[in-house]
């Protein structure tokens, strides 16, 4: 994943999605074959311990410590309490339908996390100082009889000068 600003979200994360496509086939063969799931909390669902997860796997509320690496087939899921540079703050799917184009999801990706941005962090987008991401389905994955990803997955973390900000606990409800 790049991390970008939503006004270079579209731009890069085509970037993403060809590296991907260009690699993707082990992302879901491994989906298919059923990837790793990360250890939760029965009752709070929450991730009890680090672990590389399959991208397939993860969940709303999910931290993550990740890297600036442009393929992304696992991620690096950590309990939100331990230092961390990421959170996957909502998701969405997208309609069903024939495969509407990058672009087309990139926007959609950016108005739908964008539009959950403040409730989630309790704070405008323009205010804050954290910005936001996305992963994003691929059209091969769109048009994959057995994935049929349509998954849209906000991501939000905290960029500085010298890359992301690690952060322990949450962002909900940060006003940061």
């Amino acid at each position: 994943m790049v991390r970008t600003s939503p006004a270079r979200l579209v731009t890069l994360t085509a970037l993403l999605a060809l590296t991907v496509t260009l690699g993707g086939c082990s992302t879901i063969s491994q989906f298919v074959s059923g990837g790793s799931a990360p250890e939760r909390d029965e009752e709070t669902n929450q991730v009890t311990e680090a672990s590389d997860v399959d991208v397939f796997q993860l969940e709303v509320g999910d931290c993550l410590q990740l890297d600036d690496a442009t393929e992304l087939s696992a991620a690096a899921v950590v309990p939100c309490d331990e230092p961390h540079t990421d959170e996957i703050y909502d998701e969405f799917e997208m309609p069903d339908g024939d495969w509407p184009g990058s672009e087309a999801v990139q926007t959609a990706a950016s108005e739908g996390c964008y539009t959950e941005f403040e409730p989630f962090v309790g704070l405008a987008y323009e205010e804050s100082v954290l910005d936001y991401s996305a992963f994003t389905p691929l059209e091969e994955g769109w048009n994959d009889p057995t994935l049929q990803d349509r998954m849209v997955q906000c991501v939000i973390y905290e960029p500085s000068a010298e890359g992301v900000v690690e952060v322990s606990g949450s962002l909900a409800g940060s006003a940061r």
